[in-house]
């Protein structure tokens, strides 16, 4: 008796799952652009175990991105994605044409709206406390369709020290403040993320569109950062690259605080 094998879906995050920044990993003469700045210089590679994984994802089961990229930067990912995607850390789900699913932007418009004022307010004392300390780093708000998402800081010398203070000392009085939001940093990014923005709750949403067309299907969860635990743990299998922030928690070695 032959059985239909259930669809496989691997659901993966991006920078530092299937590609690597060249600052984190000097490209070698087998490296391939995997994405571009704004400016359009390569930022992103691929090596060739990267590109071989990849291969085999794709050959053997449909691979959706869960990012916190916003769409524009999404868009500067030179990796090719048949099926939908859910970026900016979960508030934004796009379908297989790339365009904004309708359902879940009416119900992020709801999540979101009553933390817009709260995410500008935290921007603006982020860049009074980067300006009263010279720091050469930038913040901003993040807006998908006229909607605040999250407020994303960076050093622009790749200070994870300085922005791990700004968490601290900026960010943590708000966040006691305020339950229900809460910061996340990987490396050189810092975030703050308001209550119902998260690639968990995207990804529940998703699952049950896939389930309703497919019946049952297998779930696979990839990424490197601690934000992307909670996704993972929704799927039927998680994986992580080694050397990542989740790779050393599950290596059982502490991150280390200013790795780039």
């Amino acid at each position: 008796m032959t059985t239909t094998r259930p669809p496989v879906f691997v659901f993966s995050d991006l920078d530092d799952t299937l590609f690597s920044s060249a600052r984190k990993r000097a490209p070698g003469p087998d490296s391939q652009p995997a994405a571009l700045l704004r400016n359009g210089d390569v930022v992103s590679y691929t090596n060739g175990p990267q590109r071989a994984f990849l291969d085999w994802l794709m050959r053997d089961a449909r691979l959706v991105p869960v990012t916190a990229r916003s769409i524009e930067a999404f868009r500067r990912v030179l990796l090719s994605f048949s099926g939908p995607a859910i970026v900016s850390f979960g508030g934004v789900l796009l379908d297989d044409t790339g365009r904004e699913d309708a359902e879940w932007a009416a119900h992020m418009a709801k999540v979101l709206g009553p933390s817009a004022l709260l995410l500008q307010e935290a921007c603006t004392l982020l860049q009074a406390a980067i300006d009263a300390r010279g720091l050469n780093a930038w913040t901003r708000v993040v807006h998908e369709g006229g909607l605040a998402q999250y407020v994303v800081a960076k050093h622009r010398e790749h200070d994870a020290g300085a922005l791990t203070q700004l968490d601290t000392e900026v960010l943590g009085p708000l966040l006691a403040a305020h339950p229900g939001f809460r910061s996340h940093q990987n490396a050189n990014n810092l975030a703050l993320l308001p209550p119902g923005l998260d690639k968990s709750a995207a990804l529940t949403f998703l699952l049950s569109r896939l389930r309703a067309a497919h019946g049952e299907i297998v779930t696979i969860g990839f990424g490197d950062s601690y934000s992307d635990a909670d996704f993972m743990a929704l799927c039927d299998y998680g994986m992580t690259p080694r050397g990542t922030q989740l790779g050393h928690r599950l290596a059982g070695q502490k991150e280390r605080a200013h790795a780039g």
